[in-house]
């Protein structure tokens, strides 16, 4: 990945962790050595040494995902073996562990691994006595739940702030910003991509004529009636006025002519489009092999202008690059 990709909070959060994680143990590392503590610190440098590999690879190959895996296996096998060294004197430990595991992991993941982890756990106490087995299970399992409402409810609460960051706010469908998300994920999945890039003809004249609020309402219900003419695989998004583009999925190139001209020609037969007047132009391709995403996009941009300039209401169909 191009080294200067702005890094987001998560893998700053995420690397700072890594960091913090690293220099707190291995502060405790050195301590054991002073305390002639030989094992315990072979253990925590052990651990620091890992966390260092896990930082490197976060850093150059900024794959967050996969090291926050690593890092939470890594602090529930160091709470397992600190415990098993040094007794369930050890077993604070185990309260950051569970906080950082739900934290770092999808909540259904650090279910599973701290569960896990909790069995362990259960097998290195089990020779305590009855108090000490009753307080540290009800802590740990009190704790483990709190950690579990909280990831759910930031999880749905990210979840809810993704869709939001996706949606055009007016008309509730896909916006500029998914559609170059959905793009970039594409190209790295080496997907075919073809659009259709539509524009609504002679909607100015509805603003002009009804006020903005109306022509808010009818550009919403505009853009329903073209979403209800896609199958639920491809893709509508906003891009701005009253731009659309639509991303075509497994769907060959006659295919998509068909289903580009049968959305002209249901879209203009409908009663909302007679009654206003509206019209599409619309420009149709798919990306060349080799061929620039830019270029792409702006050889459908300048066939949507053809279209606009020689007349409107047409779809015109790009099948070279010529």
């Amino acid at each position: 990945m191009n080294g200067q990709t702005k890094r987001t909070e998560q893998d700053i959060i995420v690397l700072g962790l890594i960091g913090i994680y690293i220099v707190f143990v291995g502060s405790i590392g050195a301590y054991r050595m002073w305390r002639e503590e030989y094992a315990m610190m072979i253990l925590d440098w052990s651990l620091v040494l890992a966390s260092i590999v896990i930082f490197i690879y976060a850093w150059r190959g900024r794959n967050i995902r996969l090291s926050s895996y690593y890092v939470a296996v890594l602090a529930v096998i160091g709470v397992e073996l600190t415990v098993a060294l040094k007794g369930i004197g050890q077993i604070f430990w185990a309260y950051p562990a569970v906080a950082l595991v739900f934290y770092l992991l999808p909540p259904k993941h650090a279910i599973i691994l701290w569960t896990a982890g909790l069995v362990l756990l259960a097998l290195q106490i089990m020779d305590a006595s009855l108090i000490e087995i009753i307080n540290i299970s009800s802590t740990l399992i009190v704790t483990s739940m709190f950690c579990l409402l909280f990831a759910m409810k930031m999880t749905q609460q990210n979840e809810n702030l993704r869709k939001m960051a996706r949606q055009d706010i007016m008309t509730k469908v896909h916006n500029r910003r998914a559609f170059y998300e959905d793009l970039r994920r594409r190209k790295a999945t080496h997907k075919n991509l073809t659009a259709i890039f539509i524009d609504l003809d002679n909607f100015k004249n509805v603003n002009d004529c009804l006020g903005h609020v109306e022509g808010d309402a009818v550009l919403t219900a505009a853009t329903n009636l073209i979403n209800d003419l896609l199958d639920c695989k491809h893709r509508l998004y906003r891009m701005g006025g009253d731009e659309f583009v639509v991303l075509v999925d497994q769907l060959n190139w006659h295919d998509v002519c068909q289903l580009s001209q049968s959305i002209h020609q249901q879209f203009a037969d409908n009663p909302l489009a007679k009654k206003h007047q509206l019209t599409l132009s619309m420009a149709v391709a798919s990306r060349q092999p080799n061929e620039p995403i830019s270029d792409w996009l702006n050889r459908l941009d300048a066939a949507l202008y053809d279209a606009k300039k020689n007349g409107r209401n047409q779809v015109i169909f790009l099948t070279d690059l010529g």
